[in-house]
């Protein structure tokens, strides 16, 4: 019993002192704050959250609950890199008669002037909104009078209808994370499930009857459950290349929707199975519906009975390539169609689900079997096939059948082949809406895209002259023409920025709009070799490959996402300056196993020097164990692509 009883008050010892440690009180700067000039565990950060607090309750609005948040923030700034912190984002949702507002904003800077502490409070004329999507737009402000050593705090709340999806709750940030709590107070009505992403556990967790007076809502009565998750020392997420999103790997909770339990007893459970999430979509008027509407509208378009004795290819091209020709997409992806059919023909214009839905009926009509595939895209997070739930989509793209092989084709790229989705799409899996049938399709492809850069260097009166063409194929050849299209002066001055002088009549664009085949570039330029007293130094493929190793971290313990194998290849002929010798010529290198393949080669013929580069990563998706491997082979191409060619003067 004693020990017990030890245990007990130890325990209660041990929670008081935490709440002395972490009172963080809104308005209450604390002197170690104040003087604070870096975070003790992550020296290097160029700011960190020293607390970030939210509670969340419903509250009976008679006719509904709504879900009501209260946040506040507070953020230490150490250095001008910092000063970005200082722009604070906050997302709000808005459909149809659903909508969230925020609520009591109040924000305030804190510096140390003249050794006293002033505060400068937030204009809030200065805020603004900008929409993001069809659905989601954010409230932004910048804190006032922001400097190196600036403290700033934020508070608001923000009432939500969306009951569907609660709120979660990010415990890292891209700076350290001293404090964060998130609180919720449940009723019975409205039962979620919680998930921890990115950690093993919660430094902290409570879950507890707030006891008091009950309430009642009809017959039934009940009182708030409780729970808080807490975490302390949250290292800051390092974001680099190759990876989705952040919001796929960082420490947060996610929350899903389980059950609504209604006032009468009765009850709907919300997380069904894939075939009934499909089967609602086969019903719904702005999905399937749509799609019947704009098959019964093809013979408008197309002379249905010329098209029935071409290839299942040729109809499938003549369909696509209508689409792209007469159709635009605005900005916004979706799932759903946003109008009537009618109205999007006469409109020429509409959202992602648009102008696919309408493609899909247009097929079928010709005689192509087409299904919608649903999808999340790279930057709205991967899928949790644990739940299956319609928010984890956002996009929709085609999967048709051309003489029994499938292949998935969006309509609304016209930069896209017709064959392949755009990158956005490649991310996982998407599931195939279909009858009696639950499938997914994998949406990495299967096919190597290649880059193949041809450099020729002359020596002319002290300076080479550069040559240089570069051809793209497959998704190297769509991110060039995203990027450049036909446009040779945004062209130039991506060149430019590398440190290319180019005269406008020396670069050259080709097959821009051909998508079927490769997209080429040509251009030329003065290339000044480095000259120390009698030796001269030369770069072979100038600016053209990989220069810096885009992976920096000790350890990743998130996916390297290559998106799509990449087959990048490099050659350089040099000729030898006259009236100079080669002393230096580097060494070949060959690399060749499961993951990685490199080819580096010299050769010299006469006055010419041949230098060849090819590698190729050979998986799409690396997992976390294999940062290092992947991380040491970029290291290889940088290594080969930087080492110099050294002349010496005869």
């Amino acid at each position: 019993m004693k020990k017990i009883l030890f245990s007990v008050l130890l325990t209660a010892l041990q929670t008081l002192l935490l709440a002395q440690k972490t009172d963080n009180t809104f308005g209450a700067i604390k002197k170690e704050e104040i003087q604070m000039q870096s975070c003790s565990y992550d020296p290097t950060a160029e700011a960190v959250v020293l607390f970030d607090i939210a509670d969340a309750r419903f509250e009976d609005r008679t006719y509904a609950f709504e879900i009501v948040y209260e946040r506040s923030s507070r953020i230490k700034i150490f250095n001008e890199s910092g000063l970005k912190w200082a722009t604070i984002e906050i997302p709000f949702y808005q459909k149809g008669r659903i909508c969230e507002e925020i609520q009591e904003l109040e924000a305030f800077t804190y510096n140390v002037e003249d050794g006293s502490l002033t505060r400068t409070s937030l204009n809030l004329k200065t805020c603004y909104v900008e929409k993001k999507n069809e659905y989601w737009s954010v409230k932004k402000f910048a804190m006032p009078n922001v400097k190196p050593g600036s403290i700033i705090e934020y508070r608001y709340k923000l009432r939500s209808q969306y009951l569907f999806e609660f709120r979660d709750w990010k415990f890292q940030e891209e700076i350290p994370v001293i404090y964060s709590r998130f609180s919720t107070r449940m009723i019975p009505f409205y039962q979620y499930v919680w998930q921890l992403q990115g950690a093993e556990k919660l430094d902290s967790y409570q879950e507890y009857d707030e006891g008091g007076l009950q309430s009642s809502k009809g017959k039934i009565k009940y009182k708030n459950i409780r729970a808080e998750f807490m975490m302390k020392n949250v290292p800051a997420f390092k974001k680099e290349e190759y990876l989705t999103t952040p919001d796929d790997h960082i420490i947060k909770l996610n929350f899903q929707l389980s059950k609504i339990i209604y006032t009468d007893g009765s009850f709907l459970d919300v997380i069904s199975t894939w075939p009934e999430l499909v089967k609602k979509f086969l019903y719904e008027p702005n999905f399937a519906g749509y799609i019947k509407k704009s098959e019964s509208m093809a013979s408008k378009t197309f002379n249905l009975d010329a098209l029935s004795t071409k290839t299942a290819l040729e109809r499938f091209d003549t369909v696509i390539n209508y689409v792209k020709s007469n159709y635009k997409c605005n900005i916004y992806d979706g799932k759903y169609a946003s109008q009537s059919v009618t109205d999007f023909t006469k409109e020429k214009q509409g959202n992602v689900a648009d102008v696919n839905l309408f493609t899909i009926g247009l097929l079928n009509a010709v005689g192509i079997n087409a299904k919608p595939v649903l999808l999340s895209t790279r930057n709205h997070g991967k899928l949790q096939t644990e739940y299956p739930f319609v928010d984890a989509f956002n996009y929709v793209v085609i999967l048709a059948d051309i003489d029994g092989k499938p292949v998935l084709t969006d309509a609304t790229n016209v930069n896209c082949s017709n064959n392949r989705i755009p990158t956005k799409c490649i991310n996982g899996s998407g599931l195939i809406i279909q009858k009696d049938l639950t499938e997914w399709v994998p949406l990495h492809p299967q096919t190597i895209s290649k880059i193949r850069s041809t450099i020729g260097l002359n020596y002319e009166n002290g300076n080479f002259k550069a040559k240089v063409q570069t051809s793209a194929f497959e998704y190297e050849a769509l991110a060039l023409r995203d990027k450049f299209g036909n446009d040779t002066k945004v062209l130039k001055k991506y060149l430019e920025n590398k440190g290319y002088q180019i005269e406008d009549d020396n670069i050259r664009i080709t097959n821009a709009s051909a998508t079927k085949s490769p997209y080429n570039y040509l251009f030329e330029a003065d290339y000044k070799p480095l000259i120390m007293r009698d030796k001269m130094f030369v770069s072979p493929f100038l600016a053209e490959s990989l220069i810096e190793n885009p992976l920096k971290q000790i350890s990743r313990t998130y996916p390297v996402d290559m998106i799509y194998k990449s087959h990048n290849s490099f050659t350089s002929q040099i000729q030898i300056p006259f009236g100079y010798k080669i002393e230096k010529i580097p060494v070949n290198r060959n690399i060749d196993n499961d993951l990685f393949q490199m080819d580096y080669t010299v050769t010299q013929l006469n006055d010419k020097i041949m230098v060849s580069l090819n590698y190729l990563f050979k998986k799409t998706v690396y997992n976390s164990s294999e940062y290092e491997n992947i991380k040491s082979f970029f290291a290889e191409i940088v290594n080969k692509v930087t080492e110099k060619f050294v002349f010496t003067k005869l």
